[in-house]
């Protein structure tokens, strides 16, 4: 969709314009595109709902001539868009992160695990301060009771791993007996849970009972199982605050779309298709990257949850190649009562948004993360609403950035993703009488925020005499399921009774501007491609000081391995001394997952160039055992035996090289060097014709060429 560069939208031709130009068009099947089914919620454009060929609103693209319709117009959040999602993950698995299909070192690196257990510490230290000053039972904290850390699509692990380490090491200063933290990883694919299982990396935590994990989905499921303590988790059963963790899976829950056009709210509906004009599987995930959508708006109310209660499609709506929906409840496990509860709260943001771009000629577009709303409802309701999340992902936290009229962006990048509305997200939890922590900053591909409840229905007071008139007023609405008296919502002003919560948490607030606001993981992220990608030639020292900064995070020594080995050779004991007590650190953060980075094996190159070779043996062992033998990691154990005068020894790792790879010349100059060595005698015993000329006049132990120094031979 183009937009003018005021932000307001082109003008679109009428749908109905788009369809008699291209004709219908069919897929397998034959279906063609009409406008949507009517439902309660919708408003008639100029009293009367569209017939069939009309439409209440424009397209968003010109139609392709074999564009492959997989699913008609229908609400976004209960388009074909989500099944897709889930196919990806549930065929790809862990496959998603190792292979580099999902971009993933933003959200699992070693700083962001330590920035988020800070910020639950902050929240911890809050909760402890309120039960010894007899504060509301709702912040109290009961150390005989577990307390759980639920992460929400846990995906590899890798995130898990790293906030673990942190907690462990924090234990001393966290307000609670760590022993009684219970982090769950959670994933809606056997896939995953199965990797976890099986992960060296989480043994440790697993057996010890801070770990434990769990099947679910974060759109459906009303319960967590855990797998280990065989406990179930479900509403009213948790007896402390719980922390939820949801890193990059906000993006791919489902999302309705909205704007407001004119003063009306309008409700986006999207059509499902494919730039092929067949998919005989519509649940390939091959499909993501042929996607070909279009949007239409049409009018509707504030009130448009109080009448969504199923999720079935609408008539004539199912996606193709889908069984029928089911008629069970939206969220299930939950009653009518909940659902009609939440309305009230999903309806207060929507009548905020109309009312704050109704008075703006521009407009707004914005995502409703309906999704991942629903999902923190069911699980807030474990604690009795009682708890903090932390969220990262793509995304805006202000409302000033969904200014215009524009259709949602779909990033594919091997599967899709959208941009979350923390600002949606933040406008929910202070209705619900909690609060939100937002960063500012604007440029970052990384947004991260958090959010309280407190267990409460509303605000802790009403809002105070000189508070603006509207705080006392109800907003003006024909609606009557929005309940919006002083006592429970301020209208305009709610993001401003937000702020005033915060300062019950002040632990909390400290952390979250220390660990995110003044430098987060966004900036960390940054900071390292840049030093990767903007300078040539950095300098040890400066490459020191990011893994300091980054708490001696693996893949950031991977990035600068070369560097390292290069420039360690020459550099001076003290630098050389920093480096060698932090290396092991490296190790002992290290999340196996791709199997192409082996950090044993650049550890061990590195303290083979500083000449510490039994260190590098050490190493060169674990990457061994972890990886599998490889025949430049037997050649370089080789060096080090032969660096130690152990010739024998050495004579057995060249050996083992060539019985891997028989053509590796390095390996076979160095047996004949060694067995010269051995058995000394007037010529070098026979080898391959290719090696008769090669040069075996090699250096003295102790006087190694620089490129020897180096760490030995790296793999291709």
């Amino acid at each position: 969709m183009e937009t003018s560069p005021g932000g307001a939208s082109a003008v679109f031709p009428p749908l109905s314009s788009t369809l008699e130009e291209s004709g219908p068009e069919n897929v397998t099947g034959g279906e063609s595109i009409l406008p949507p089914t009517s439902c309660p919620h919708v408003l008639p454009p100029h009293g009367s709902f569209p017939s069939s060929g009309q439409a209440s609103s424009h397209s968003s693209s010109t139609t392709l001539p074999h564009r492959c319709v997989l699913e008609d117009f229908t609400r976004c959040s209960e388009s074909h868009l989500w099944k897709l999602m889930m196919s990806f993950y549930d065929r790809k698995g862990v496959e998603s992160w190792s292979q580099g299909i999902v971009p993933h070192f933003i959200t699992c690196n070693a700083f962001i695990g330590r920035a988020y257990a800070q910020v639950f510490q902050g929240y911890l230290r809050d909760c402890a301060k309120k039960a010894r000053e007899n504060g509301p039972v709702c912040s109290a904290l009961d150390p005989s009771e577990p307390l759980y850390i639920i992460e929400l699509g846990a995906g590899s692990g890798k995130f898990s791993f790293f906030m673990l380490k942190a907690l462990e090491e924090m234990r001393e200063l966290l307000d609670f007996p760590f022993e009684k933290i219970v982090y769950v990883m959670t994933d809606f694919t056997k896939n995953h849970f199965n990797f976890w299982e099986t992960h060296p990396g989480l043994h440790k935590y697993i057996a010890q009972g801070s770990l434990d994990l769990a099947i679910f989905d974060a759109v459906h499921d009303s319960v967590i199982r855990l797998s280990h303590a065989g406990t179930v988790l479900a509403p009213g059963s948790v007896k402390n605050p719980m922390c939820l963790i949801a890193n990059y899976l906000f993006d791919t829950l489902c999302h309705d779309v909205f704007q407001v056009d004119g003063g009306v709210l309008k409700e986006g509906l999207i059509s499902v298709g494919s730039k092929q004009a067949q998919e005989p599987d519509p649940l390939d995930p091959e499909i993501i990257k042929r996607f070909h959508n279009l949007f239409q708006y049409q009018p509707v109310t504030p009130d448009y949850y109080a009448h969504t209660h199923q999720p079935a499609h609408r008539p004539g709506h199912a996606p193709m190649g889908s069984p029928p929906s089911s008629s069970e409840p939206l969220s299930a496990g939950t009653n009518g009562s909940s659902d009609r509860e939440d309305s009230l709260h999903l309806g207060r943001i929507l009548h905020w948004y109309r009312d704050y771009f109704g008075r703006s000629s521009t407009g707004g577009s914005f995502l409703f993360p309906i999704g991942a709303l629903r999902a923190l409802r069911r699980l807030l309701a474990f604690s009795n609403d009682r708890g903090l999340v932390i969220s990262g992902d793509k995304g805006s936290n202000q409302a000033e950035q969904f200014r215009g009229l524009v259709d949602p962006h779909i990033a594919v990048h091997g599967s899709f993703s959208v941009m979350v509305n923390y600002h949606a997200i933040g406008l929910y939890f202070i209705s619900r009488g909690g609060f939100a922590l937002h960063n500012p900053q604007e440029d970052a591909s990384l947004k991260v925020s958090a959010f309280v409840l407190s267990g409460r229905a509303g605000p802790p007071e009403s809002p105070s005499e000189d508070s603006p008139p509207e705080a006392h007023s109800p907003v003006t609405t024909t609606t009557s399921c929005l309940d919006t008296s002083p006592s429970s919502w301020a209208g305009p002003n709610a993001e401003s009774e937000g702020e005033k919560r915060v300062r019950a948490f002040p632990c909390l607030r400290a952390a979250f501007s220390t660990a995110v606001d003044q430098f987060g993981p966004n900036d960390f992220f940054v900071l390292q491609k840049s030093m990767k990608e903007d300078s040539p030639n950095p300098t040890l020292k400066a490459i020191v000081a990011l893994l300091k900064l980054g708490d001696w995070d693996p893949d950031v020594f991977y990035k600068f391995r070369e560097t390292i080995l290069n420039q360690v050779p020459t550099a001076g004991q003290k630098l050389r001394n920093d480096l060698c007590r932090g290396v092991p650190r490296v190790w002992e953060h290290h999340y196996m997952l791709d199997r192409d980075k082996d950090i044993a094996f650049e550890i061990g190159r590195f303290y083979y160039g500083i000449r510490e070779y039994e260190r590098a043996l050490g190493f060169y062992s674990l990457s061994s055992t972890s990886i599998g033998e490889h025949h430049v990691t037997c050649h370089n154990m080789g060096l080090c035996h032969y660096s130690l005068g152990r010739l024998q020894q050495a004579l057995e790792h060249f050996e083992r090289s060539l019985a891997l790879n028989a053509s590796y010349e390095k390996a076979w100059s160095w047996q004949q060097k060694v067995l010269q060595e051995l058995n000394p005698s007037p010529s070098p015993s026979p080898g391959p014709v290719v090696h008769e000329t090669r040069c075996l006049d090699f250096p003295e132990v102790g006087n190694l060429s620089l490129a020897a120094r180096r760490g030995g031979d790296r793999r291709p």
